[in-house]
């Protein structure tokens, strides 16, 4: 028999055993036999009980790195912000 450890709804673990093992009752197990397709990292669909090969993540763009002359114009900034509020008394 085929089995997949399913963790956070993904298959974490997948492996064979003569029969069932006994987990703790909060380790969910799924009977996979027969199914050789559904690799570790597949999602897993609790309601439907189906696999699905896991959707590509797309990570939001990155900001450009700000040039030398914006780096020291934002010190400038900050260091007059600063001066201001000490005498102001903030």
């Amino acid at each position: 028999m085929k089995f997949a450890l399913i963790l956070y709804n993904k298959a974490h673990w997948i492996f064979e055993a003569n029969e069932k093992p006994d987990f703790a009752p909060n380790i969910k197990l799924v009977d996979i036999t027969g199914k050789n397709h559904i690799q570790e990292g597949w999602d897993y669909n609790s309601k439907t009980g189906d696999f699905s090969p896991p959707t590509a993540y797309n990570p939001p763009p990155i900001d450009p790195t700000p040039t030398v002359e914006e780096m020291q114009a934002q010190t400038l900034i900050n260091t007059e912000v600063l001066l201001a509020m000490k005498n102001i008394g903030v």
